[in-house]
């Protein structure tokens, strides 16, 4: 009876056991997925903060350079135009001196000595957007203002007279109207087609 009695007591303890082996494996097995599967989500979301920051910030550093070529464009712009204007009002002004000068040939030349218009020229050396233009028309442009000025310093002095001072400096007016100039408004108003383009400038009316 004592045999009997106790064999099942014997047995059902290592069935109990056997049996809750499985379920407490399980157990464990899923609190290492939770972890697991926590720290792969943490992961991901560390990689997706990253990327849209340095997307963020790439598309910020693109606008930002965008930005500043606009600017230096309507700087480079508005700097020509003016530069243009000045030139062009100069070739009018140097124009009607040889005239005058030709024609009525006055005795004291200094009394008709030329307004001849500098602001923008003189003010372009504080800018920097006036290496930006092309060097062609800047050596033009300086050529134009010193020999020009230097005919009329020969003319009043009577170092040249009336005749040969003014043929020297047509031929000077004639480089600037006819080459120049033309060269200068194809570049500025090419840039302002651009910015216009660009929603910078208004278009034209």
């Amino acid at each position: 009876m004592d045999i009997e009695s106790q064999s099942p007591v014997a047995v059902a303890p290592g069935v109990q056991a056997h049996a809750d082996t499985p379920r407490h494996s399980l157990r464990l097995d899923n609190q290492e997925l939770v972890k697991t599967s926590f720290w792969i989500s943490q992961v991901f979301m560390i990689i997706a903060t990253v990327a849209g920051v340095y997307l963020a910030a790439k598309e910020g550093l693109s606008q930002a350079i965008a930005f500043d070529s606009l600017m230096s464009q309507q700087n480079n712009y508005h700097l020509r135009h003016a530069l243009y204007d000045e030139l062009a009002d100069n070739v009018q002004i140097l124009t009607a001196y040889a005239d005058k000068i030709e024609k009525e040939r006055p005795f004291d030349i200094k009394r008709h000595h030329p307004a001849v218009a500098t602001f923008v020229w003189e003010n372009m050396r504080y800018s920097q957007s006036t290496l930006e233009t092309p060097s062609e028309i800047l050596s033009a442009s300086r050529r134009f203002h010193s020999q020009s000025a230097d005919i009329i310093d020969k003319l009043e002095s009577k170092f040249y007279g009336p005749t040969y001072g003014v043929k020297e400096l047509r031929v000077v007016i004639a480089s600037m109207e006819q080459h120049t100039l033309p060269a200068l408004k194809i570049n500025y108003e090419a840039l302002g087609e651009s910015l216009r383009q660009a929603g910078v400038l208004e278009a034209s009316k």
